[in-house]
């Protein structure tokens, strides 16, 4: 009857251990979250980029809608993460400056190349022409 009842003790035990285990695993998990977070809070989406450049002309989101062409729910969603990563404070004010993107500057060569492929097929096109009209 003793190791019967040692049985269901170690059970409990076990158990006890276990929901310890899983709230360390989950205070982790939470830790690492936050400091992923933390990481991306410098980064702003394209989506987020053209909300914040509305939003320094109107504050009512209707309004920024109807001028990013995307739905009052990405608007409203935009913005909330545009105040968690302090952009703007709660009356959707611009308190940060918009970032600014640059673009990759294009390979002279391969304009050129790509220009003289058109032209090339431009004059190719105009003799198959002139051909054809000719004969």
């Amino acid at each position: 009857m003793s190791d019967v009842i040692d049985a269901l003790m170690d059970d409990d035990t076990y158990m006890e251990t276990e929901k310890i285990e899983k709230t360390e695993k989950s205070e982790k998990r939470k830790q690492k979250t936050e400091k992923a977070r933390f990481r991306v809070a410098g980064q702003i989406s394209d989506v987020e980029l053209n909300v914040l450049r509305c939003l320094k002309e109107t504050k009512n989101v209707r309004a920024v809608s109807r001028m990013t062409g995307y739905p009052e729910i990405v608007v409203s969603k935009a913005i909330e993460r545009l105040i968690e990563k302090g952009y703007i404070d709660c009356e959707l004010n611009v308190i940060r400056e918009v970032p600014r993107r640059r673009a990759k500057p294009y390979s002279r060569g391969k304009l050129i190349v790509i220009d003289i492929a058109i032209a090339v097929a431009a004059l190719i096109l105009i003799i198959a022409l002139a051909y054809y009209f000719m004969r």
